[in-house]
C-alpha cells in the first residue's frame, strides 16, 4: 500500500522510490504539487515586492538614466536574435515590393477612370 500514510515513527513502510512515486501519483495530485509551486513563487514575489518598498510603502524606481540605459540593452540584445535577409533575399524583396506597387497603382487609376466615367454618364454633367 503505497498511497497509505505511515505514522512519523513508523520506519518499516518505506516511502517508494523515485521512480515508483512518479509513476503512482494521480494527476490530483501533480495538480495540488503545481499549485504549491505557484503559490510559493507568488509568495517570493509579494516578498521581493516588499523589499524594493522604500520607507514610505512606494517601490522604489530606478532613475530615468537608468531605465533608458536597460531600454536599450534589452534593444540591443533583441537585434541580435534577429535572422537578418542575405543581400540577394533582399534584392528579391524590393522587387517583389516595387512591382506590387505599380500593379496597385494601376488597379486603382483603372478603377478611379471607370468610376468618375461613370458618373459623368449617370448624372450628364460633360455635355
Amino acid at each position: 500500500m503505497a498511497n497509505m500514510k505511515t505514522k512519523k515513527g513508523d520506519t518499516a513502510a518505506a516511502a517508494p522510490s523515485k521512480a515508483n512515486a512518479k509513476k503512482a501519483e494521480s494527476p490530483k495530485q501533480t495538480a495540488k504539487g503545481k499549485q504549491a509551486k505557484q503559490a510559493k513563487q507568488a509568495a517570493k514575489a509579494k516578498q521581493s515586492k516588499a523589499q524594493a518598498k522604500g520607507k514610505n510603502g512606494k517601490a522604489a524606481k530606478p532613475g530615468i538614466f537608468t531605465r533608458i540605459k536597460k531600454y536599450f540593452s534589452a534593444v540591443r540584445s533583441e537585434m541580435k536574435r534577429v535572422t537578418w535577409p542575405t543581400k540577394e533575399e533582399l534584392i528579391n524583396y524590393s522587387v517583389a515590393v516595387c512591382i506590387s506597387l505599380v500593379v496597385v497603382g494601376i488597379v486603382i487609376a483603372v478603377l478611379d477612370f471607370g468610376i468618375s466615367e461613370g458618373l459623368v454618364l449617370f448624372s450628364g454633367l460633360r455635355g
